[in-house]
């Protein structure tokens, strides 16, 4: 399994393109052209007459669900963000092939996407920490 390369930083191509400003940010997208979760985000909104779909991000803007998806491929990992039975207000968890490794706040925002309340950088050490301590850790190379 390979990590990431460094001249690529996992944080590239990962921020909210200037498309979601406005209140009708697909107006002018070719939506087939967008990665499938997120073409399939904006047909299930437009079939229930929801407002338009944000991807959610985190708070420094990172789109959360590339950011996973690259470090799901970089680390051969499966990466959730989910709540069971909570309330409004409360954290939900961060998985790592099933096992907790944070908690992590969130909130709706004015604009209509979640926003969970940690850094790019904060997730992604999240994720490696994890990935370091796996049982499976010495076949995964140097993290360094």
């Amino acid at each position: 399994m390979s990590r990431h390369s460094e001249e690529q930083p996992l944080r590239d191509n990962i921020e909210p393109p200037e498309l979601l400003d406005g209140d009708d940010p697909y107006a002018n997208v070719d939506i087939n052209r967008l990665p499938d979760w997120w073409r399939d985000a904006v047909v299930e909104f437009r079939e229930h007459d929801l407002p338009p779909y944000q991807p959610p991000r985190l708070v420094d803007g990172t789109l959360v669900p590339p950011l996973a998806d690259e470090l799901e491929t970089a680390y051969g990992v499966e990466i959730q963000l989910m709540g069971l039975d909570v309330a409004h207000g409360d954290a939900w968890e961060i998985q790592v092939d099933g096992d907790v490794v944070a908690t992590v706040d969130r909130e709706r925002t004015s604009d209509g996407y979640t926003r969970y309340e940690m850094t790019s950088e904060r997730f992604i050490k999240i994720v490696e920490g994890k990935v370091r301590t796996s049982p499976n850790s010495s076949s995964l190379g140097d993290r360094g």
